[in-house]
């Protein structure tokens, strides 16, 4: 099969599925990591503007797509069977929607036995990772991503890493939904208004392309959150990745919040 969705693409894979195109693959391999692309996976071009013509030559057995691709369905309709699987409910990136489109995705592409222990391993990553991280509870947490030095962007209601949050047992510092699943840009100044709270910064893409608060910014020194050791930086995790977002955030978070800090 062929999935133009790198969510989507993670989810097949993590179930076992026969993926021979994705497009975009080099971001795929540094943004969303896990699990690890195959080597022979075909690239087929952009995320909204896939090759046609090599998508042809592919010859594919299905097609799978997010709905905002839906508008090209009937083109691959004659390439392939075509279906649209969603990982968002409302334009929420939710565990619970995260959870309904893969049972969705392992029914089309026949994986439901690889998805019932899929899901059971998600459940006792969550259950680790609130154990792991239970001295925590009392703290606000930001989730961010650097947006320019002086600005980050940082993840509220209706984002997949608030929801995590939520059933890890942990209190998200972002109390607004922001302006598209959960994200909302703030200058250090918000983040400087919750003094008490740590500050979770996740690499955007693995490639450090976008510069952070440093040594030479006054204020950024100033901050609690700075000053006093409480700033923590994980690795690249898709903000609406799935199930396999969810249980890579949530080891990463045990694992990096346990570092040191707190």
């Amino acid at each position: 099969m062929a999935v133009l969705d790198w969510a989507l693409a993670a989810t097949a894979l993590a179930l076992g599925g026969n993926v021979i195109g994705v497009p975009a693959i080099d971001y795929y391999s540094r943004s969303v990591v896990e699990p690890p692309m195959p080597d022979d996976v075909v690239d087929v071009g952009l995320l909204f503007t896939p090759n046609f013509e090599l998508l042809d030559q592919l010859s594919p057995d299905l097609i799978v797509i997010p709905p905002a691709l839906r508008i090209g369905e009937p083109f691959l309709q004659r390439i392939a069977a075509t279906r649209v699987v969603d990982l968002a409910r409302d334009g929420d990136a939710t565990i619970a929607a995260a959870i309904e489109g893969t049972g969705h995705l392992a029914e089309v592409i026949d994986r439901q036995s690889e998805w019932v222990k899929q899901r059971s391993d998600m459940e006792r990553q969550l259950q680790d990772a609130a154990a792991q991280l239970a001295r925590w509870r009392d703290r606000p947490l930001w989730i961010a991503t650097s947006a320019d030095d002086r600005h980050l962007t940082v993840f509220g209601p209706g984002s997949l890493f608030a929801d995590i949050l939520n059933r890890l047992g942990l209190v998200n510092a972002q109390k607004e939904s922001g302006f598209w699943r959960g994200q909302a840009t703030v200058g250090l100044e918000r983040i400087a208004a919750v003094p008490e709270a740590a500050l979770v910064l996740i690499d955007a893409d693995g490639s450090n392309s976008v510069s952070l608060p440093g040594s030479d910014s006054v204020f950024w020194q100033a901050l609690p959150v700075v000053r006093e050791g409480r700033v923590f930086r994980l690795p690249p995790v898709m903000e609406n990745g799935g199930v396999p977002a969810v249980m890579r955030f949530s080891r990463l978070l045990a694992a990096g919040l346990n570092g040191g800090g707190g």
